[in-house]
């Protein structure tokens, strides 16, 4: 951690802090427990009483989006029943509640005025007038800080178990590598690209900017988890969004779909992905039987990176092997009899740690790690370059590839070009063609190439149940969305038990490595 982000990460946290002290003593002046500031859901509960709104307002906590905005409407009101109806308090509140939480609960000269203090000059307003203007304020306010500061997002596969789990809510910091300017920016507040219920487009690309980032704090790094725009996200087919239109059609034997099945997305509103960032620009990559190699060296591997096992055991396994082993039931398959007796056979994904713990076990027979899975679905070109003749790789024994870095030059050839492709056409915006044997950018004759962007290569910390850039190639840096900071609210989505109990209370606050 470098001195900048420890700096940042000491003063969020102690901005949390005051927030919630400053929050204590709001409560106090209003006649409640101040204590009841530091339980989540109590201090919401509490709070709707200090403000004066009914107690259904409490199921807004739970809805996705909506959650989102009521905070800042909460805070608004919070400054009201102050006596604080001016816009400049109100944004204040907004953008540094961490400040004026503590000034409205410890100034002397701050008093809790009752639940709907809602004055303006002295001039009562129509409670939907209130209501608009407040909800609008809330949406900017929102809007602002998603798109330069802090975005919620939500894991929704297991590719990176168990870095980060399926049902862990993250808080993703766009200002670590840098806040990226919408390049859409006619949007709906506080979505992406699909507007729920209505699921029809959230934006308007009528207008699209130059991409353009504010300074970062850091730069990508080599073993970084890393937010992004999927590169392949271009192109949808709307009936099959989870999966690459290009995979689709090579599984289709190249017959492409037809253009009412399809949506087109800009760079900023294609599906947000979270990798490991194992390769950067200038570096060159290599998989040797399952193993990572960067520039020649093995590489630094994530502390719970997976992979896929194949286990022989004497007796079924329980629930109670897969908790002892800190694995997940719903990552193993199999338990099929062998022919002749000779055991159950079972498909774990676990670490290598814990692949040496099973072999340990009386039980366990055996333990052997998936490798070279050449599947027909490979053959088909699904794997990056998408040439299986000239490049017949599988997920454990790829490369070597190059990967581009901003400034650098190569000599362009119609062995290589297969890999730069993509890159000159849809993300460096040229226009490409092979004509006689020779290589045409922009209509003229190119033996060589000058990238204009830095590109990351990014892998799944569970390689064998990760779709990345293994079959998609390289992440350009105008896709970097931002850095996964750290979880707030985690809960097992795959599990039988109750809501509060499917709630993991450890991961709460967890910061991501």
């Amino acid at each position: 951690m470098t001195t900048v982000e420890l700096i940042y990460y000491t003063f969020f946290f102690l901005s949390i802090i005051a927030f919630h002290i400053g929050l204590w003593r709001i409560f106090e002046k209003a006649g409640y427990v101040g204590w009841h500031a530091l339980i989540p859901v109590l201090n919401y509960w509490v709070l709707l009483k200090v403000v004066g709104k009914p107690k259904w307002w409490l199921i807004l906590y739970f809805i996705p989006i909506v959650n989102l905005v009521v905070p800042f409407l909460l805070i608004i009101e919070v400054c009201k029943s102050f006596g604080q109806t001016g816009l400049g308090a109100h944004t204040l509140a907004m953008l540094f509640p961490y400040a004026y939480f503590p000034y409205l609960g410890f100034s002397p000269k701050m008093q809790y005025k009752g639940p709907g203090a809602i004055i303006y000059k002295g001039v009562r307003r129509s409670m939907g007038r209130e209501w608009g203007d407040a909800i609008v304020f809330a949406l900017i306010a929102a809007t602002f800080i998603r798109t330069f500061f802090v975005e919620a997002y939500k894991i929704p596969t297991s590719s990176m178990e168990r870095s980060m789990l399926v049902g862990d809510h993250l808080f993703v910091s766009k200002f670590h590598y840098g806040a990226r300017f919408p390049i859409t920016p006619l949007a709906f507040p506080l979505a992406h690209h699909t507007l729920p219920v209505l699921n029809t487009k959230a934006y308007w690309d009528v207008i699209q900017l130059p991409y353009f980032r504010f300074p970062a704090l850091k730069q990508v790094k080599r073993n970084d988890a890393v937010v992004f725009n999927f590169p392949e996200g271009d192109t949808v087919v709307i009936a099959k969004q989870d999966q690459s239109y290009y995979d689709l059609v090579a599984m289709r034997n190249g017959q492409r779909f037809p253009a009412d099945q399809i949506t087109v997305r800009p760079v900023d509103k294609k599906e947000n992905y979270v990798k490991r960032s194992v390769a950067v620009g200038g570096d060159t990559l290599e998989i040797r039987e399952a193993k990572l190699f960067i520039n020649g060296k093995p590489a630094d591997e994530p502390e719970k990176i997976q992979f896929t096992y194949r286990v022989v055991t004497s007796q079924p396994l329980n629930e109670r092997f897969f908790e002892q082993l800190d694995l997940r039931i719903s990552e193993s398959g199999g338990g099929g009899n062998l022919p002749g007796g000779h055991g159950l056979e079972y498909y774990i994904n676990a670490s290598p740690k814990a692949a040496e713990q099973m072999k340990q076990m009386t039980f366990v027979k055996q333990v052997d790690l998936i490798q070279g899975n050449k599947s027909p679905e490979f053959a088909k070109g699904i794997l990056f370059p998408n040439d299986y003749k000239r490049y017949p790789w599988d997920l454990d024994n790829y490369g070597p590839v190059w990967i581009p870095k901003k400034g650098a030059t190569i000599d362009l050839t119609l062995e290589n070009l297969p890999f730069y492709r993509r890159v000159i056409k849809e993300y460096e915006g040229h226009t490409l063609e092979v004509r006689d044997g020779q290589i045409l950018i922009d209509g003229q004759v190119a033996t060589t190439y000058t990238f204009a962007m830095n590109y990351y290569w990014m892998m799944g910390d569970n390689r064998h149940r990760s779709q990345d850039s293994r079959f998609w190639g390289f992440v350009p840096e105008d896709h970097i969305v931002g850095m996964p900071w750290f979880i707030w609210f985690s809960r097992e989505l795959e599990s039988n038990k109750g809501y509060f109990s499917s709630i993991r209370w450890e991961r709460f606050m967890k910061l991501i490595q």
